[in-house]
């Protein structure tokens, strides 16, 4: 089989399988991705993994002992704030490799509904092959 179709078919595969290739990296570097975050005072240590969950605390120093419960309190959530913020601009440049331009931010605030594009997607599909044995999409009726 050659013709224009045919190597329209193959360059298509071939796009289908690098990006395939690059989410498999960016999983990857996702599930090994932590950022630590010291405050200034060295009192604590955040960790955080690839989304941005928090795995650790530290207290390096014997400081927090000296301090107000108000200002450890404050003191530990500005230092988990600067954490999370800095694993989600590190994911957010990774995404940037992967997705069309503006989405990434848009998967970082949470204003796109995965489940939806995904339904979209399985229906379009479905009107484009209609006898495919293919799963129906989330939520559609069987």
């Amino acid at each position: 089989m050659t013709g224009p179709v045919h190597h329209m078919m193959e360059h298509s595969f071939s796009a289908f399988e690098e990006q395939k290739r690059a989410v498999t990296e960016f999983e990857k570097w996702v599930s090994e991705s932590e950022t630590t975050v010291v405050a200034k005072s060295r009192a604590v240590s955040i960790t955080v993994d690839g989304r941005g969950d928090l795995t650790d605390v530290k207290f390096p120093t014997g400081a927090y002992r000296k301090m107000a419960p108000a200002e450890l309190s404050t003191l530990l959530v500005e230092t988990v704030t600067s954490a999370r913020n800095q694993a989600r601009a590190s994911m957010n440049e990774a995404l940037q490799t992967i997705l069309p331009g503006g989405m990434a931010a848009d998967f970082l605030t949470n204003s796109v509904d995965i489940d939806e594009i995904m339904g979209e997607a399985m229906r379009a599909a479905n009107e484009m092959f209609p006898n495919s044995t293919s799963m129906p999409a989330r939520g559609a009726q069987p």
